[in-house]
């Protein structure tokens, strides 16, 4: 684990936050070199979106973490810390279909490239959950096991879910994105596939997770119960859309 990067006196820079910073401008500066393609025809379009998509990403991110705990107080008790993926993602996706609706532009024509930027900073950002020593994994023997904390070796489930991300924004960007943009895929269809993607990468990773991640149901955790709707949600729009 490293949790801080650099140390001057006082002041002290965390590693998470630098690795979560870069996860955000690499996938902004990703969208920023395609914003033509998106339908975006000025610098002040796309950085509205960017904010918009930004500001539901953090208070969906910090209301799914309340949920979880069932703690009101985390709300306000640090504003650093305590978010979860799928709570920002669905308030992300909520500020982006309103954004687009205020822009007059495609909603799903935007996602199919936010279905890429968004897996590329996953798997930026899972490195500072890594170096934080947040997300860690049960228990293993396993040679590429990892101590935390001076404990016995642990699944490096972060770095499962960053080469898994990785994985998914090639795929999305090489045969999704290609696929829609030459029209032999409808709009939209490259998001739904990350979806679908992320949430069976997302199901397998949980089973390896040994962190306190609240309620559990039937053994399922509530990222792996949010992850089968979303693919079972995925799924029936796909279908919808053939028929």
């Amino acid at each position: 684990m490293f949790p801080t990067l650099l140390t001057i006196g006082s002041f002290s820079l965390s590693t998470y936050g630098v690795l979560v910073a870069t996860a955000y401008v690499t996938a902004i500066y990703w969208l920023k070199a395609r914003r033509a393609e998106m339908g975006l025809d000025s610098e002040d379009r796309f950085w509205d979106l960017v904010y918009w998509i930004f500001g539901g990403a953090l208070i969906g991110g910090k209301l799914g973490f309340v949920i979880v705990e069932r703690d009101l107080t985390l709300l306000w008790r640090d504003p650093r810390y305590g978010f979860v993926f799928y709570g920002g993602f669905l308030g992300a996706a909520l500020a982006g279909w309103i954004a687009a609706r205020r822009l007059k532009l495609s909603f799903a024509r935007l996602s199919d490239y936010f279905a890429v930027a968004l897996p590329i900073g996953q798997s930026i950002g899972r490195l500072g959950c890594l170096a934080a020593g947040c997300c860690y994994g049960r228990h293993t023997d396993m040679p590429w096991g990892i101590p935390l904390w001076g404990d016995p070796s642990r699944h490096p489930t972060q770095i499962y879910e960053s080469v898994l991300d990785a994985a998914i924004a090639w795929l999305v960007w090489r045969f999704a994105l290609a696929r829609v943009r030459d029209g032999r895929w409808k709009r939209g269809s490259a998001f739904l596939l990350y979806v679908a993607l992320y949430a069976v990468a997302r199901f397998v990773v949980e089973i390896y997770r040994g962190d306190d991640r609240g309620f559990f149901w039937h053994g399922l955790s509530p990222s792996q119960l949010v992850a089968i709707a979303a693919l079972a949600a995925a799924g029936v729009i796909a279908w919808r859309r053939k028929s």
